[in-house]
């Protein structure tokens, strides 16, 4: 009986260990956390069930999301530091989008992400950096130099580069609820199928 009853514990403990074999972690804002929309319609508990209706494996991974409505980048670092306890395989961050919303200075919210991605480097977490645009409304001049805080941070840490989170959906009044800033459902399953894709093709050329 003793030897069945350890059996069960080991077998127990296998399962629980490899019912996901690997983590992601969305870290981010309320696009993220999936405002106006339900839980199960936001677009990475979508990313998450297609990961298990198409891989191979179908708990191949455990996806997770971190989102808080209004937060900037200024929060990033700390917010890494609290999600890292949960052991990630991969963190993809998607913060600075309330600073572009908010117009603060370009040269903060770079700074902000510097400091996170170089402590995930040094705590030799993987992340994915995330691509965010500012609306046009903003001015040109503005737009740009926010754009381009992110294949430069991508570029200095050496780290993968997504593409932008609201491809296809930002500015489309059908895609979006009534604050043309949140994606609605329809909005929601785009972003899914995007970053699906990008998920997939990078896994597979990485070593995880």
């Amino acid at each position: 009986m003793l030897r069945i009853f350890f059996f069960t514990l080991t077998l127990i403990s296998l399962f629980s260990q490899n019912v996901f074999a690997k983590k992601l972690i969305f870290l981010g804002d309320s696009l993220t956390e999936g405002y106006g929309v339900a839980q199960e319609a936001a677009f990475p508990q979508l990313i998450q069930a297609k990961f298990k209706e198409k891989a191979k494996d179908k708990n191949q991974w455990e996806i997770k999301a971190s989102g808080s409505s209004g937060s900037t980048s200024a929060s990033t670092l700390s917010r890494l530091k609290w999600i890292s306890k949960d052991k990630p395989d991969v963190v993809f961050i998607l913060m600075g989008s309330n600073d572009g919303l908010r117009g603060l200075k370009i040269e903060e919210t770079e700074k902000n992400l510097d400091a996170a991605l170089t402590w995930a480097q040094k705590e030799k977490i993987k992340i994915i950096l995330g691509q965010l645009h500012v609306p046009p409304n903003y001015g040109k001049e503005y737009a740009k130099k926010f754009s381009e805080i992110f294949p430069r941070l991508a570029k200095k840490h050496k780290i993968s580069l997504a593409p932008f989170l609201l491809d296809k959906v930002g500015g489309v009044p059908n895609l979006n609820q009534p604050d043309g800033i949140h994606p609605n459902e329809k909005g929601h399953q785009i972003v899914a199928d995007n970053i699906y894709n990008f998920l997939v093709k990078h896994f597979q050329g990485s070593k995880l």
